[in-house]
């Protein structure tokens, strides 16, 4: 079989430690454990976690793109992490005539839930991604509310889902035992508008809340300013961000992980499949997630964990207090999570299906 060369573009600077970091480098992984040769071409300088200015940000753009451009001759694809500065990429390809790839991961206006102030240009922005998922061969997208909004966008059904997985070597059930002593659940991500961090706190306090069970922070994020204060609090620990063996020995010992997404301006109404959730039920751990589409509709068809509404924190307290007197319950939930991961949703199972349709894609425009 020749071997097939890819250019994987993405202008978020993938750090480690963030959700985006993971999904690039494991599928990058997985497809080339499949004979693809991948190369990365990302920027170091993009990206709100950057901490860069504008002008040095839209510089490495450029520079990313001018470097994507000079390799295009000898390429078989191109796979763009979906950004709105990438549209020289994805047009540039089309004139080389190489297939094109776009990655969605949420709809444009997600950006505008954090920068509220350049709401002005977004029907400029939300052109911007229409026009690449328009000239792109195949366009992948995490949840069914995605691919129905993508499709309206792109105008054309060469849309697939593919949610995000988990690594089931690292993420599994047996492993080193946690470091934490007693009963906890918890939250391992960015501290984030819509990862709840607020509801989780409050959800800490109610009256329902078990007692001699910790709610267990860790990540680090602009919102981690709800913890100020709360250094001597015996009910919560927040470690920040840890190396993630540590992270995963933790998570495998909880009574149960948090996805308790929240909906603000609408940015999760697509649904959502937080890499969290995958990672949580591989190790084997019952999930209590909000009530959002995809990852809802998930949990309840495999009887994972326990559904509460958004920023609801009493439902999360009676949630934590269910899974705390019910052991056992915890237990089947967690083993009905692992055994979906294993089986449908590792970072091997995704790659394959991304490969697949790029390989009978690219086919297509030989």
């Amino acid at each position: 079989m020749q071997e097939l060369r890819l250019l994987y573009l993405s202008l978020e600077t993938p750090r480690e430690g963030q959700a985006s970091h993971t999904h690039v480098h494991e599928i990058i992984a997985g497809l080339r454990e499949l004979g693809w040769r991948v190369d990365l071409i990302a920027t170091s300088t993009g990206g709100a976690s950057s901490g860069s200015s504008y002008v040095r940000r839209l510089s490495g753009y450029i520079e990313a793109q001018w470097r994507l451009a000079r390799r295009l001759g000898k390429a078989d694809a191109v796979y763009i992490r979906s950004h709105f500065a990438a549209l020289p990429a994805a047009a540039a390809a089309r004139l080389w005539g190489v297939p094109v790839f776009q990655e969605v991961n949420g709809k444009p206006d997600d950006l505008f839930v954090t920068y509220r102030r350049f709401g002005w240009i977004s029907p400029l922005i939300r052109w911007f991604y229409a026009a690449q998922m328009r000239m792109a061969a195949h366009v992948f997208v995490v949840t069914d509310g995605l691919h129905a909004w993508a499709r309206a966008a792109a105008g054309h059904d060469r849309i697939s889902v593919v949610p995000n997985g988990a690594n089931i070597r690292l993420f599994r059930p047996d492993g080193p035992p946690s470091p934490l002593t007693g009963r906890y659940v918890v939250f391992v991500g960015g501290l984030v508008r819509w990862h709840g961090v607020e509801t989780m706190i409050a959800a800490r306090r109610e009256a329902a809340w078990p007692e001699g069970v910790r709610l267990v922070i860790i990540g680090d994020g602009i919102e981690r300013r709800h913890l100020l204060g709360l250094e001597n609090d015996p009910g919560i620990y927040a470690p920040g961000r840890l190396p993630q063996d540590q992270a995963v020995a933790i998570m495998r010992g909880a009574l149960a992980a948090l996805c308790v997404i929240e909906d603000p301006d609408g940015r999760s109404s697509t649904g959502v499949a937080p890499l969290k959730l995958f990672e949580s039920m591989a190790c084997g751990v019952a999930v209590i997630v909000s009530e959002l589409p995809f990852q809802a509709d998930l949990v309840r068809s495999l009887r994972a964990g326990i559904v509460t509404p958004p920023s609801d924190p009493a439902a999360l307290a009676r949630a934590v207090a269910r899974l705390a007197a019910d052991p056992g319950l915890a237990k089947s939930m967690g083993a009905n999570g692992a055994a979906y991961v294993s089986r449908e949703a590792s970072w091997q199972a995704r790659a394959a299906q991304i490969a697949s349709v790029m390989s009978a894609a690219g086919q297509r425009h030989g």
